[in-house]
């Protein structure tokens, strides 16, 4: 991940400046890379090996360590046992699974050998799931048993035979235990890493978040991933207690496993997301830094609960996935005075992040472009880059880009451009001090008699609330008027709003073709994606059930 680290960045900005605008391209500052390796696995090996007494991860609940001679053990023999079973370079092993203390041994030992990572989502459904083993095809797949299930349901469907490997016990699986056992000490003692001389070699497939359609598979190579994670760029994970509730799905799940590796980090490893587990985890591990989706840093900025702990350790919050809006950040920095607050901009065909705040940037945006990284906004009709406040789509550059989708090049060609551009389909504008504001995703904007809307201004409006917990606004067909907007609104618990009273603080505080035309339906919580967006598509069903009178 590449990122300006918020503590640094005083003295950073008097020394030089964070980015340089050339022919309406910002660039960020170019730092030279010299890692000497072409192999992620080997880079993970080299680290476990080195530096066997560190803890390299602990489990929140359980209280159960790891060092990083424990791991080293785990992934060698788990590699072994894959390689007994026929796994070699290019073969695709698949990771579905929450996070705990052995979902990263499969994930490492598959990177060993030259294998590609591909880590799908465990709450998936049995349709998804024949897609994704469909268009992967992978030779072993380890899941928890949540997933299990609903993946050996699929493979019958599809009549696809495949080596299961269950974290935790189902039957007609191997238990992941079994993986271990068996292999001689010399074997293990001996163990060498699969080279890699072509870093351009996929090491990893994840799924876009397939806001429209299906998810397509993005292709990462070794070099793309090295680059990621290079301590030269960004920030460091070294001198942190950190802790993330992404799972090895999304993009910063597997990026901050490999670096809180590569870093020699202490990670501590926690359950699903709540309130007040989580606060309850920085107090007693002494957190330093937590990454939280949009909706959790939101839910956290609402928690009514949160002078009940020390969270004084806490330097960093990095947030990201969605915008957030500046009410929600302000709240925040209120509740956490003593923490940077770091909203970031990035996505899994970039490889990571383009765009990080500093310290002095303008709540609501996703602050400035990042090192090693350019970006510019282009006008949706012609292409042509524009200027400050000028509105179009966000395109970006990074060290870390994707090579390609996954048996889909004609999305590649839709994606990546002639000149290496990723077209994001993010509507975004950036100001004089080049902080950059994303407006809505381009497929999500919406039209009444012909006006466009952009959902966000009015979702803003609407967590301005004091008593919103989530808002979201979708568009409800109408024969006459294109589309009406409607809301969708969860409330803070024990406190209240009417509809009514949104529908007049929208009218009141934007354009007429923004008014709430379609209302407003309140959920007990709103429906998420895996990766923490928001779901439009599931609140674009229920809408289209709304009749119109």
């Amino acid at each position: 991940m590449v990122v300006n680290e918020p503590a640094n960045n005083n003295v950073r900005r008097l020394t030089e400046p964070p980015f340089r605008v050339e022919d309406k391209v910002m660039k960020g500052k170019v730092i030279s890379l010299n890692n000497q390796y072409t192999s992620v696995g080997e880079l993970l090996f080299d680290s476990l090996k080195n530096n066997p007494d560190i803890i390299g991860q602990v489990d929140a609940i359980s209280g159960v360590e790891d060092t990083f001679a424990d791991i080293l053990d785990r992934t060698i023999k788990c590699a072994l046992w894959l390689q007994r079973h026929g796994v070699g370079k290019g073969d695709i092993v698949v990771i579905s699974s929450h996070n705990h203390l052995d979902t990263i041994i499969p994930y490492a030992a598959a990177l060993y050998l030259g294998a590609v990572v591909n880590a799908w989502d465990y709450a998936m459904n049995v349709q998804l799931a024949r897609y994704f083993l469909a268009l992967s095809q992978p030779k072993v797949i380890f899941a928890n048993e949540k997933s299990v299930a609903v993946i050996l349901e699929a493979a019958k469907i599809e009549l696809y035979h495949l080596k299961m490997v269950c974290f935790g016990y189902y039957p007609g699986t191997t238990p992941f235990s079994e993986t271990l056992k068996g292999h001689s000490e010399s074997a293990v003692k001996n163990f060498r890493c699969r080279e890699i001389n072509d870093p351009s070699h996929a090491g990893l497939i994840l799924f876009s978040s397939g806001t429209t359609g299906m998810p397509k598979g993005v292709q990462l190579s070794h070099k793309a991933l090295i680059n990621a994670v290079d301590p030269m760029v960004g920030f460091s994970l070294c001198e942190h207690v950190p802790m993330w509730f992404s799972s090895l799905y999304w993009i910063s799940g597997s990026l901050l496993s490999l670096k809180s590796i590569i870093s020699c980090t202490k990670r501590i490893i926690g359950p699903e997301f709540d309130e007040k587990t989580t606060c309850e985890i920085i107090e007693k591990f002494k957190i330093t830094w937590l990454m939280l989706s949009t909706s959790m840093a939101n839910r956290l900025a609402r928690y009514t609960h949160l002078h009940d702990y020390d969270l004084s350790s806490l330097q960093t919050l990095f947030t990201g996935g969605a915008t957030m809006k500046q009410e929600s950040q302000d709240l925040l920095k209120n509740h956490f005075s003593t923490t940077s607050i770091v909203q970031a901009y990035g996505m899994t065909e970039l490889g990571g992040l383009c765009a990080a705040q500093l310290s002095d940037t303008v709540s609501g945006s996703c602050g400035v472009v990042s090192a090693n990284c350019e970006i510019k906004v282009i006008d949706i009709e012609t292409g042509e880059a524009l200027g400050p406040n000028e509105h179009g789509e966000l395109c970006a550059k990074t060290m870390s880009i994707m090579t390609e989708y996954l048996k889909n090049p004609e999305a590649t060609k839709n994606t990546i451009d002639e000149d290496g551009w990723v077209h994001t389909g993010d509507l975004a504008y950036y100001n004089e001090k080049g902080e950059i504001f994303i407006m809505d995703r381009l497929k999500e904007l919406m039209k009444y008699r012909g006006h466009q809307i952009t959902p966000t201004e009015i979702e803003n409006v609407l967590q301005s609330h004091p008593a919103v917990l989530e808002a979201a606004v979708v568009g409800i067909p109408h024969p006459i008027d294109d589309e009406h907007p409607i809301a969708f609104v969860s409330k803070i618990p024990d406190k209240e709003v009417s509809a009514e009273e949104l529908i007049k603080m929208v009218a009141s505080n934007l354009m007429d073709n923004y008014k709430l035309r379609g209302g407003v339906r309140f959920l007990p919580s709103l429906p998420h994606t895996h990766s923490g967006k928001i779901s439009k598509k599931e609140l674009k069903a229920i809408a289209r059930t709304i009749v119109i009178h």
